[in-house]
């Protein structure tokens, strides 16, 4: 293990989180928020002067980095964030809970998005609905460039789930690629960005809301802590902020053509497909609930997409029974965006896995092959797929059996679960405030582990992983 490299990366990572307190610290000026504006000023210094000074003593690395270096950057990154971006959540609102922080900031950081912390009166500093966005927006660039850069390189998602011309693996030292697709990466989601907040603005939604809700869309997040208890929007602004919530849950599999000015390519890539029929799938299931058919799409959007952003006038999920509730945010969204779940390209895997299998059930000698996005997959690809199946299901399991022993429901239970390791705000949206600090630490834990696409963990449960 390159520590030398580690280390540096981690500090030049820290850097950039010190740096993006800037425009909250602004913000906090402008709205008069003297305490937020310190919390926030302390922050930005603290992080600062600790990355500053582990860069000056740290040398600088003797050999290349390697992509196991570059996991183990990401891994200690997940962790160390949330308790790093934490000190305004305890200093800028009435919160004495420094576990309730580093969970609000880990559900920011994550993307889930789901907020524990009560102000008294529900109305939260403006600057730190920012920090919230900004928090957000940190997360969902970096699970993104991870899947598209160290997930791609050491093969995690089995059939090369996370490949794509952003990335090929240097010559050189691991991390000297990284930069080139962070900043592809983050132009391509600030063109998003803007291209939405224009139509939401041009709609009649004020900026503020239409900001908060564009930045949800974009991270697949919750970024607007009272997301819950907010006026839904016009049908028309809903619906552009609907198609924006799927183009941010398909990520990559639709920037990189739109990029290209390739809108077909997007359209008929077999991801894009699966998720619009999954989405009229699950809104015609929930049609039979007596759900009208605007608010079944728009739950179906939101759960598919693991955001809980909602956007309908009635709110479908309270109507939903469980079962049907946690299966969208189990499947989530594209691999290569910062929606959570097992993702929908390893289930289109599996489906043709198991439609090749049918096929071969009249003639077992004959020799037919299956393809995902123009590459041919071969027995040991489709064996990864299993294996990572195989370990959400166990992680799932292990983490409700983690909740059980903490005396919570069962229906509780899955929900945190599932919620937790998904990423999915549409599940844990009101109920995670009355969780005492096991749970919550479980709860902490469980998103991490959710966006490490619980695979990746497993390497640093062994000590030959640090030594190599």
């Amino acid at each position: 293990m390159n520590y030398a490299s580690i280390v540096r990366v981690l500090a030049l990572l820290m850097l950039v989180v010190a740096g993006s307190t800037l425009l909250p610290i602004v913000v906090a000026i402008f709205a008069r928020e003297m305490d937020q504006a310190i919390a926030l000023l302390v922050t930005m210094i603290g992080i600062t002067v600790l990355a500053s000074s582990v860069l000056l003593l740290t040398p600088r690395p003797s050999r290349k980095a390697r992509p196991s270096d570059a996991l183990g950057v990401v891994i200690i990154w997940w962790f160390l964030a949330p308790v790093a971006t934490a000190l305004p959540f305890v200093l800028g609102v009435a919160n004495g809970s420094l576990l309730h922080a580093i969970h609000e900031a880990a559900a920011c950081l994550t993307t889930s998005g789901q907020s524990v912390i009560r102000t008294g009166t529900d109305v939260w500093p403006a600057s730190l609905v920012v920090w919230r966005g900004v928090l957000h927006i940190i997360g969902g660039l970096t699970t993104i460039i991870t899947a598209a850069s160290v997930l791609a390189a050491i093969n995690l998602g089995g059939p090369g789930i996370h490949r794509t011309v952003l990335f090929t693996v240097p010559e050189s030292s691991f991390f000297d690629a990284v930069p080139r697709v962070a900043r592809s990466v983050s132009i391509m989601m600030l063109v998003f960005l803007v291209v939405l907040l224009g139509l939401l603005i041009m709609s009649g939604v004020p900026f503020p809301r239409a900001l908060s809700d564009v930045v949800s869309a974009v991270t697949t997040g919750a970024v607007d802590p009272n997301m819950v208890s907010r006026a839904a929007l016009p049908p028309f602004p809903s619906t552009i902020l609907g198609i924006g919530l799927i183009v941010g849950a398909l990520g990559l599999a639709v920037w990189l053509p739109l990029k290209d000015r390739k809108p077909r390519r997007a359209l008929k890539d077999p991801e894009t497909i699966t998720f619009l029929v999954l989405i009229a799938m699950f809104a015609g299931v929930v049609l039979f609930l007596g759900i009208g058919i605007a608010d079944a799409v728009a739950w179906s959007v939101s759960a598919m997409s693991t955001s809980g952003l909602s956007f309908s006038t009635t709110p479908a999920r309270d109507l939903i029974p469980l079962p049907i509730l946690v299966l969208p945010a189990l499947i989530g969204g594209s691999a290569l965006s910062a929606a959570g779940g097992v993702k929908i390209a390893r289930l289109i895997v599996l489906a043709r896995r198991a439609g090749q299998e049918f096929r071969q059930l009249g003639y077992r000698r004959s020799v037919l092959g299956f393809r995902f996005r123009d590459r041919e997959l071969d027995e040991r690809s489709v064996i990864g797929v299993w294996v990572y199946l195989v370990a959400y299901i166990v992680a799932v399991f292990i983490v409700m059996i983690g909740f059980s022993f903490l005396n919570l429901p069962f229906e509780e239970t899955i929900r945190l679960s599932i919620g937790g390791l998904t990423n999915s705000g549409a599940l844990l949206m009101g109920h995670t405030r009355n969780l005492d600090s096991g749970a919550t630490i479980l709860l902490i834990v469980s998103m991490i582990l959710g966006r490490l696409e619980i695979l990746a963990i497993i390497p640093a449960l062994s000590p030959s992983f640090w030594r190599g």
